[in-house]
């Protein structure tokens, strides 16, 4: 019987500006005081086997993130689930979990998409403006921006990255709405280039990262459970 649980975990406000690094030392401090059995590498130096899916921005949340852990002894993925929680700080909790297979490929092997949920306070726009540049962009092939990258500046045709654009709506104080993007290395779109793309200055909405998939022709597969790309 496989010994790997792959589980989803939400990232909320207390926690938002913690980095991916951080992440990583906190949920392995998790374990160890949980005192849960992880099984851990081999050589000179051994660490937990413990893996994610791709670093979340810092100031964004999530509702949809994804680890896979390998334990040394068989474990409950439902004991997992209660017992870990109880030492996670606030701000981060397991939702689910299931055992999975030896060789399940890696999560960053397998991910290629990801939905976000933005919420746009009015002051910074309307509804309409929002609308409009939604349809503007279905009818044109490209749009360049320039992307920062440790070894300077590059221009990038960023329009295939943005996948689809859910229902605009609109509260009593924000614009919100869903998208679904590119993720990973191949076609990935951050976030300052979402706010290009649809007219919006990233900072000023809350962001939060609401799925992460797996495009297989149409269809957007999740790591775990069943909710693809709504």
């Amino acid at each position: 019987m496989s010994n790997v649980i792959r589980f989803q975990f939400c990232k909320g406000a207390e926690v938002q500006f913690l980095s991916h690094l951080d992440l990583v030392r906190t949920m392995e401090r998790a374990i160890r005081r949980a005192g849960l059995p992880i099984a851990y590498s081999e050589g000179f130096t051994p660490r937990p086997i413990m893996s994610y899916g791709y670093a979340l921005p810092v100031g964004i949340l999530s509702g949809a993130e994804y680890g896979d852990f390998t334990f040394a002894a068989d474990l409950d993925p439902g004991e997992f689930v209660t017992r870990y929680n109880e030492h996670l700080p606030k701000g981060l909790a397991v939702l689910r979990a299931e055992r999975r297979p030896e060789k399940t490929p890696t999560l960053m092997g397998e991910i290629n998409a990801a939905s976000w949920g933005v919420s746009l306070p009015k002051v910074s726009g309307s509804v309409e403006q929002v609308r409009a540049r939604w349809q503007w962009l279905q009818g044109v092939d490209s749009f360049v921006v320039k992307r920062k990258t440790k070894k300077g500046s590059r221009e990038l045709d960023v329009r295939p990255f943005l996948f689809a654009v859910s229902e605009i709506a609109s509260t009593s104080t924000d614009i919100v709405f869903e998208c679904l993007c590119g993720l990973g290395n191949e076609a990935n779109l951050r976030m300052e280039e979402l706010g290009e793309l649809l007219g919006f200055d990233h900072l000023e909405a809350t962001i939060t990262r609401t799925g992460q998939f797996k495009k297989v022709g149409n269809r957007y597969i999740p790591p775990l459970g069943n909710r693809g790309w709504k």
